[in-house]
C-alpha cells in the first residue's frame, strides 16, 4: 500500500508517497490546473491512501481523488498543536504528512457529503449578505447623523423609510452618497430574497429541520445553518461532544490539585458558534428553564457569558432533537 501525502495551495500542489517497505517518492510541485498530471502521477502509485489537509479549496482536489484512491482530510489545528517544527517549506510539509498518515497518526477532519457541503456554502453566503446589508444601514444612520436629522420611523429602511430617505435634501455629495447605499441596499435585499426562495425549496432535502423550528428564535433558516454545520448527526456520541465541537466550552487547565478554566475555546465553525448565540436572545424570553439558566449564570459570572452558556445548551438541544428525529425517520429494515 502506498501512502501519499498532498500539500495543497491556491495554484500548485506538492505530492509525495512512501509504501509499506519504506521505498520513497521524492516530492513533485504540479500545477493545480493540471489535473492529468496530478492523476499521471498516482497511477503506478495504487492501491493508495492519501492525506490532504483541511483548506477552503480541498473540495475539489477530495472529488478528483476520491475516485481513485482512499482519501482522508488532515485537520490543521491538531496537527500544528502535534509538530513542532523549526523549518517549514512544502516540501517537508507533504512528507511530514505523508510519515505521518503511514504510522496512522493523522488528526482527521470531518468530510461532509455533496448536500450538507452545499448547505453550508448558500447559508455562508446569505450570512454574508446580510452582513453587507448591515453595513449599509449603519452607513445610513451615520448620514443622518452628520447631518443632525432623525427618521420618523423606528426602522427607517421599509417602503415608507427608503422613500422617506430618497427624499431629503442634503447636501450635493451626501445626496451622492445617499443613492448609492439605497441602491446596494436594494440589491442586496433582493438577493437575500433570491436565496431565501432557495432555502424554502432545500427545505424538502433536509425534513430534519422540523425538529428544530418549534424551539423559540429558530426559524428556517437558523435551522439550516445548524443542520448545516452538524452535518450528520450520528458522527456525534453525545451531546456535550456538540458543545465542544461548537467551540463554545471552557479551556482548561488541570495539572497536580489545580484545575483552571479559561474562556470558551473559540474551535470548530465560527457560523454555528454565531447563530447559536444570537438564538440564545431570543429563547430565553420564552423557555422557561433556559431562562432560569440563564439568571443563574448570570448573577454568578454575568450576560455575556450566561449567553454562551446558554448557547452551548442550545448546541446540546438541537443535537438531541436531530438525533432523535433521525432514529424515529430512519428506515428500519424489513
Amino acid at each position: 500500500m502506498w501512502h501519499i501525502g498532498i500539500d495543497l495551495h491556491r495554484r500548485t500542489v506538492v505530492m509525495s508517497a512512501v509504501n509499506d517497505s519504506g521505498e520513497v517518492v521524492s516530492p513533485v510541485t504540479i500545477e493545480c490546473l493540471n489535473t492529468n498530471a496530478i492523476l499521471d502521477f498516482l497511477q503506478p502509485l495504487k492501491p493508495f491512501r492519501a492525506v490532504v489537509e483541511s483548506t477552503a479549496t480541498y473540495r475539489w482536489l477530495y472529488k478528483l481523488l476520491s475516485e481513485e484512491g482512499t482519501i482522508l482530510l488532515a485537520h490543521p489545528a491538531k496537527l500544528r498543536l502535534m509538530i513542532q517544527r523549526r523549518a517549514k517549506t512544502d516540501r517537508l510539509d507533504c512528507q511530514l504528512l505523508v510519515n505521518l498518515l503511514r504510522i496512522n497518526q493523522i488528526p482527521l477532519s470531518y468530510i461532509p457529503p455533496d448536500d450538507y457541503q452545499q448547505l453550508r456554502e448558500i447559508t455562508r453566503h446569505r450570512a454574508g449578505l446580510a452582513r453587507d446589508r448591515a453595513q449599509i444601514k449603519i452607513g445610513l444612520r451615520a448620514l443622518l447623523a452628520r447631518n443632525n436629522q432623525d427618521a420618523p420611523y423606528r426602522i427607517p429602511f421599509g417602503p415608507r423609510g427608503i422613500k422617506w430617505f430618497r427624499d431629503q435634501s442634503f447636501s450635493s455629495i451626501d445626496n451622492l452618497i445617499r443613492d448609492e447605499l439605497i441602491t446596494r441596499l436594494d440589491h442586496f435585499t433582493e438577493q437575500i430574497n433570491v436565496i431565501d426562495q432557495q432555502l424554502e425549496e432545500l427545505q424538502v432535502s433536509f425534513p430534519q429541520v422540523e425538529a428544530l423550528l418549534n424551539i423559540h428564535g429558530i426559524g428556517l433558516y437558523t435551522a439550516l445553518v445548524i443542520v448545516a454545520e452538524l452535518g450528520e448527526v450520528e458522527r456525534f456520541r453525545s451531546a456535550k461532544q456538540v458543545g465542544a465541537y461548537a467551540g463554545l466550552t471552557s479551556k482548561v487547565n488541570q495539572s497536580g490539585g489545580h484545575c483552571y478554566y479559561g474562556s470558551i475555546t473559540r474551535q470548530g465553525p465560527p457560523w454555528l458558534r454565531w447563530v447559536l448565540t444570537e438564538v440564545a436572545i431570543h429563547v430565553i424570553r420564552r423557555d422557561v428553564p433556559l431562562k432560569r439558566f440563564y439568571t443563574r449564570i448570570r448573577k454568578r459570572s454575568g450576560a455575556k457569558k450566561a449567553r454562551v452558556a446558554v448557547a452551548c445548551k442550545l448546541a446540546e438541544i438541537s443535537w438531541k432533537r436531530l438525533f432523535r428525529w433521525q432514529t424515529e425517520h430512519s428506515v428500519q429494515p424489513v
